[in-house]
């Protein structure tokens, strides 16, 4: 499968948040969306007081320099964002969670992780990747995990 680039962006407008993760196949497409995303921070809509981005790939590595994130205020209530992805087949699933305590979050981390690892539950299996971050921005370590299906071993040539 090719390459995978993802878009994370969790933005709280008026008080309510809203928030993905955007999968495209160029680095450009997803650089385009990080700053189409990005300008309506920094003042450019006065009702967003919080605005967060990034850019990773499929083995759960930030593209730097496309890593922000911005408060309005220097006073905040922190919250705490569990990402996940998870390949199945041929399907992606994704989202970010917003957890009011960081125990939220490492129970919502352990239970998509565990579709990982050769789960015989989930056989289809073949990418998880998990992150907690907080409001600044911040990866809450140990809690940032990705785990790739190890590829086939090729069959040994029979002459």
């Amino acid at each position: 499968m090719a390459e995978k680039y993802f878009m994370h962006r969790i933005q709280e407008e008026n008080g309510a948040f809203t928030k993905g993760i955007e999968i495209h196949d160029t680095k450009d497409a997803a650089i385009l969306s990080f700053w189409g995303r990005m300008k309506l921070a920094y003042g450019g809509n006065p009702s967003i007081t919080f605005m967060s981005c990034k850019i990773t790939d499929g083995d759960g590595n930030v593209i730097k320099p496309y890593d922000l994130t911005w408060n309005a205020q220097d006073e905040f209530e922190n919250k705490f964002f569990m990402h996940h992805i998870r390949l199945d087949g041929e399907t992606y699933s994704k989202d970010i969670d917003v957890c009011e305590t960081f125990d939220g979050a490492r129970s919502a981390y352990a239970a998509c992780m565990e579709y990982g690892y050769n789960n015989s539950r989930h056989p289809n299996v073949t990418m998880v990747c998990c992150q907690i971050t907080d409001r600044t921005g911040s990866v809450m370590l140990p809690f940032d995990e990705t785990w790739n299906a190890p590829e086939p071993e090729p069959e040994p040539n029979q002459a």
